[in-house]
């Protein structure tokens, strides 16, 4: 088994081709809602977030118990900046990361955009709701982090768990395991970006 695989980017020819499909129905549908009325205004705010979301990818985590490392996700703070746009900047920064990095697969495009860019958008979907709660910036970056970049790790353990072209069983628990850090890293970067937003430019939280 290759150590790359322990990513949450599913490759080419790892899920079943019912999987495939459903992953791209799901996509078109993420993206019709995103690019719904999107104003010119809104346009370097998404290019800027897919460029973060991109540079993500090339900021590794070691794993002390393998010889590999984890890179950080960042689908949480693509959410609480973007909202429902969340998935116009994961899907550019997962076609990107395949064209430039060979990480993930072309046609696991849409399924790969699901499973990081359904957190997301839960994510920008909470952050209101969160704040009216009265949670401080930091304890709402925190959970909204954590979460969504858990959220990311469990469907993508789903799908190779109940979607897979082969028997991913160990693969799915190895990727589980070894993103623990990922979520915790997430949760409290997300916690300090949050609290400076709220300080300093507060309009580029999601409320859409």
């Amino acid at each position: 088994m290759p150590l790359s695989l322990f990513a949450v980017h599913l490759s080419d020819g790892a899920m079943s081709l019912p999987w495939v499909v459903a992953g791209w129905a799901g996509l078109s549908l993420l993206l019709l809602v995103a690019m719904w009325r999107v104003r010119e205004e809104e346009i370097p705010r998404i290019g800027v977030l897919s460029a973060a979301f991109f540079v993500g990818s090339s900021i590794h985590i070691p794993l002390a118990v393998l010889p590999t490392s984890v890179h950080l996700i960042l689908n949480g703070l693509v959410g609480v900046v973007l909202g429902r746009r969340a998935p116009l900047a994961v899907t550019v920064g997962l076609f990107l990361q395949f064209l430039l990095l060979a990480h993930g697969g072309q046609t696991t495009l849409g399924l790969n955009s699901c499973i990081i860019g359904i957190p997301a958008v839960i994510a920008g979907m909470c952050y209101p709701l969160l704040k009216k709660l009265g949670l401080s910036p930091f304890a709402r970056g925190v959970l909204l982090g954590a979460g969504a970049a858990a959220g990311a790790v469990t469907l993508n353990f789903l799908s190779l768990l109940f979607g897979g072209s082969e028997d991913w069983r160990l693969l799915a628990s190895g990727i589980l395991l070894a993103h623990i850090p990922v979520v915790i890293v997430e949760g409290l970067l997300l916690g300090v970006i949050v609290q400076y937003l709220e300080k300093v430019k507060p309009e580029m939280l999601a409320t859409n």
